[in-house]
């Protein structure tokens, strides 16, 4: 028999490297669920941001003027290239996937600067007292809503990644409904905590008003730069770190003070590894938009061309073609059922631009669960299949069993895994 020692066989590529699990991430947060959670969670944060920036209209205040115009607006309204532009209609293939190509790069940065942006915002010099608070309804808003939505993403996520199940949307929900106060409250208590450093040195400013408190203070000063460095390490901890919250609550099943203690920690304790965590998973969410950004152009892009056929040129490019498009801007302005037509068509195409940015946010939420995996089995040396199963959650185990040959039970091959499903084929 010849010598079979010292050959290769097989390579486990999930050993060596366990970051190609990130790339899973794309199929994931295109599951119909996962987008349209991502999706509805874009639109009701943005709504109530709107809505709480129109209580607060009458304001003479530049950074809350600057977060009405550009901050709190739809997304497929904004500047940022996170999404599809309905005026993006591609002629041609060749366009069509240059037109996909742009702002890919730079996708990832717009979406986290439009979720952090109101917390980044409190930080503004010019910002008032009324717009402080205004930026703060708006962030404790988006924590609420993306505790539920995010946390509803996170735990389908968390099952499918570590055990390969697709749970219901209904009993993610529920998860998610239970543990909203912990999703909701483990940032909180970050700003909190930030708050107390800066509420002592707002104290330690208006004593420096007296000139013998302000000696005082400045040979205490080393201790206002330990205070600064204090609110830095939590502050930059959060703005890194806050997604790794939602990511252990669904994974653990745990409280919001494990979760902020497990997302500094890993966050702190291997940050080379968290940068190329990061890294590859924004190089998987960029193949992911591209392929998203292609198919929603193409979409658009087919519907306008077939239409065009038997619509006349005039009326295509009143009713049809948007009018920050090149064709919609040398076309009259369509007036009566037309201008009403031409609105309707608009809402249709920007509500598939949001579905293209809905993905954007789902895939955030999906690679922050891969990424906790991750850290997690460096730091704790955890299995990745290690999962917190709820009560009511399905346990699904092996496929039946069935009567083989000689009357050997064998595994029906042809009839999937039930919950609960202990019987047999006999």
């Amino acid at each position: 028999m010849p010598d079979q020692q010292g050959k290769l066989r097989e390579i486990a590529w999930n050993e060596i490297c366990p970051w190609f699990m990130l790339t899973r991430c794309i199929r994931i947060a295109l599951f119909i669920r996962v987008l349209m959670l991502g999706t509805v969670g874009l639109i009701v944060v943005t709504a109530g941001w709107q809505l709480i920036a129109w209580f607060f209209i009458g304001i003479d205040d530049e950074v809350l003027h600057e977060w009405r115009t550009s901050g709190c607006r739809w997304v497929w309204q904004n500047s940022t290239d996170f999404t599809v532009s309905a005026a993006q209609t591609p002629n041609s293939a060749g366009e069509l996937f240059k037109t996909a190509m742009t702002g890919l790069t730079e996708a990832p940065i717009d979406l986290w600067n439009h979720l952090t942006r109101p917390f980044v915002d409190l930080f503004d010099n010019d910002l008032t007292l009324p717009g402080f608070f205004c930026l703060l309804l708006c962030g404790v808003w988006e924590i609420i809503v993306w505790g539920l939505v995010g946390g509803a993403i996170t735990r389908i996520a968390a099952l499918s990644l570590a055990r390969n199940e697709v749970p219901d949307l209904g009993q993610v929900i529920r998860f998610a409904w239970r543990s909203l106060l912990s999703y909701s409250l483990a940032p909180l208590m970050v700003l909190a905590a930030a708050a107390l450093f800066a509420i002592q040195l707002v104290v330690l400013g208006l004593g420096m008003q007296l000139d013998w408190l302000a000696f005082i203070a400045a040979i205490l000063w080393p201790l206002v730069l330990v205070y600064g460095l204090f609110m830095a390490l939590i502050l930059l901890g959060l703005l890194v770190g806050w997604p790794l919250m939602w990511a252990t609550i669904s994974v653990e099943g745990t409280d919001a003070f494990d979760a902020v203690s497990r997302s500094y920690a890993y966050t702190y304790q291997r940050p080379l590894r968290l940068i190329w965590y990061v890294f590859f998973a924004g190089l998987m969410g960029t193949l992911g938009m591209f392929m998203v950004k292609a198919f929603a152009l193409a979409t658009i892009g087919l519907g306008d061309w077939a239409v065009s056929f038997g619509l006349d040129q005039e009326t295509m490019a009143q009713v049809v073609v948007q009018h920050d498009s090149p064709i919609g801007d040398q076309a009259a302005a369509p007036e009566g059922l037309l201008r009403i037509a031409h609105r309707v068509i608009g809402f249709w195409k920007s509500v598939l631009t949001a579905v293209a940015a809905g993905y954007q946010a789902s895939f955030l939420w999906v690679s922050a669960v891969g990424i906790y995996l991750l850290l997690r089995r460096d730091i704790d040396a955890a299995e990745v299949d290690e999962v917190f199963v709820d009560d009511d959650e399905p346990d699904f185990g092996m496929p039946p069993l069935e009567g083989g040959e000689m009357d050997i039970p064998e595994v029906a091959v042809d009839r999937p895994a039930e919950a609960g499903d202990t019987t047999s084929g006999d």
